[in-house]
């Protein structure tokens, strides 16, 4: 491999190692979160909502999870069976709103702890030092892609700048 495909390489293998990590992160929750009734995305979704005194709408836990509004309308219709969460009449009429219920919060005070402590195990493998430099930098992470992604709705096909250089193919007969 010539030095530039060598680079290429390098560039490619650190954004797989980010995506190995988070799928590591993801079955973790999947099995953990299991365990409590929750999928790793209606325990965003409920966080989102804790966060945010218990009152959200769908277009903003959509944002705030990084999730199309139907994917998040379907976990929300899961949250409402359980007795979570439910819709209310916005403050305009024409929008919806989704409410914390009674039921939720008493899950979310149930859960809190319990995640807390998944958490920490999840995070022991780091120090105090490389966990403020982990949350700093996926914060600079999230925002960046939060702008490609914008840029990305709104644009055509990414376009190289260079070719990939053409490799000769070796003749195996």
């Amino acid at each position: 491999m010539t030095s530039e495909g060598e680079n290429q390489y390098r560039e490619l293998n650190k954004l797989l190692s980010m995506i190995r990590t988070f799928d590591a992160v993801n079955r973790y929750l999947q099995i953990e979160l299991s365990k409590l009734g929750f999928s790793p995305i209606t325990f965003a979704i409920m966080n989102a909502l804790y966060v945010h005194n218990g009152r959200m709408m769908p277009t903003a836990i959509s944002k705030w999870t990084f999730r199309t509004r139907h994917t998040i309308s379907k976990d929300l219709d899961t949250l409402e069976k359980q007795g979570h969460v439910r819709r209310e009449r916005g403050k305009d009429r024409r929008s919806i709103d989704i409410v914390v219920t009674e039921e939720g919060w008493r899950k979310i005070e149930t859960v809190r702890p319990l995640a807390q402590e998944m958490s920490r195990r999840a995070l022991s493998a780091l120090n105090r030092e490389q966990l403020q430099a982990l949350m700093i930098t996926q914060k600079q992470l999230r925002k960046h892609l939060d702008e490609e992604i914008k840029n990305s709705l709104t644009t055509g096909p990414m376009i190289l700048k260079s070719r990939p250089r053409q490799h000769k193919r070796m003749d195996t007969r």
